[in-house]
């Protein structure tokens, strides 16, 4: 089988909590409207993928614990293909849980690092595909040569760091964003990789250490998102849909999905920044990372409702 897209990273078990009257404090406790359990990570990149209707392959690693049991029920249920998935004969607890608001949310994670890194070049050799999406910083310091492999098998590639302060600013992670067809970080993790405060300034430094043929897709959540191109010379905007929040956890990664499928499916940059603000913002209207991701024909009755992208202020003056 060939894949559209191979999906690399951890999965984790998330536990979002909602309906939530606030942030609590040391020392004291809130309780949930609601929760929802389902899984997260790169599993959210690879459900929003095969729900358009994608071949999406997820690499990622399950364990012998609860936690791991509960993903591979939902992947089941989710009919995700788990042939790449590595599955170890020990505990390998990956969880997070999120206290999600409308508008943001906030993270508690534990990741259980894997004894050996998933071979890269022999999983592409083995397995075709068109693209490989390489999802956090973890798997990105996993196999930090990975964008190299990737293009040494024909195969195009992008990552999307998520958030640590330390990752975002480790040589090796600079390293692999210098080779990348794609860079696909949220406006507050390119800010501080490149140590600026504006969105300009931050862009035109990040766009500056890639190939001159790469893109860079600054996700700015309720502002949209703004892809750089030719260095950073250019820059497009697209609006966010207008549609009404109720859980933002994996709308960045649900934007991924939407922008891949465009993208494997030979459509323009503008097109895909337009599928990547719809499946984002769809995705923001029900619970957890994956309990809105839309269909295809979902997304083409929307699309018709974004604003056109237009073209932005440029990085920088040649």
């Amino acid at each position: 089988m060939q894949y559209d897209v191979i999906v690399y990273g951890p999965i984790f078990c998330d536990l979002i909590f909602t309906d939530l009257p606030g942030l609590p404090a040391l020392g004291t406790e809130i309780f949930a409207g609601d929760l929802t359990v389902t899984v997260g990570g790169s599993a959210i990149v690879a459900a929003g993928l095969h729900r358009l209707g994608a071949r999406v392959g997820l690499a990622a690693d399950l364990g012998t614990d609860a936690f791991s049991g509960i993903m591979r029920q939902t992947l089941d249920k989710l009919g995700l293909d788990r042939s790449l998935i590595r599955e170890h004969d020990h505990p390998l607890p990956q969880a997070t849980v999120g206290l999600s608001f409308p508008q943001d949310r906030a993270f508690v994670t534990h990741f259980a690092r894997p004894r050996t890194p998933p071979d890269l070049a022999r999983l592409l050799r083995d397995h075709p595909a068109k693209h490989l999406h390489v999802c956090s910083f973890l798997a990105a310091l996993d196999n930090p040569r990975a964008a190299h492999i990737a293009h040494a098998a024909g195969v195009t590639v992008s990552m999307d760091p998520g958030w640590d302060e330390t990752a975002l600013r480790n040589p090796q992670l600079a390293g692999m964003i210098r080779e990348v067809d794609f860079f696909l970080p949220s406006e507050m993790e390119m800010r501080h990789i490149a140590a600026e405060d504006d969105l300009l300034p931050a862009a035109a430094k990040v766009a500056s250490t890639m190939r001159q043929d790469a893109t860079l897709v600054v996700k700015q959540g309720a502002n949209g998102a703004t892809a750089f191109v030719n260095g950073g010379c250019d820059a497009f905007h697209t609006s966010v849909l207008p549609v009404t929040p109720v859980d933002t956890t994996g709308a960045g990664d649900s934007f991924d999905a939407g922008f891949l499928y465009a993208f494997v499916n030979g459509l323009s940059l503008d097109e895909c920044m337009r599928y990547g603000a719809v499946c984002g913002g769809l995705s923001t209207t029900g619970p957890g990372g994956i309990g809105a991701l839309p269909t295809l024909s979902e997304v083409e009755s929307w699309l018709p409702k974004l604003p056109s992208s237009a073209a932005a202020a440029p990085t920088r003056q040649d």
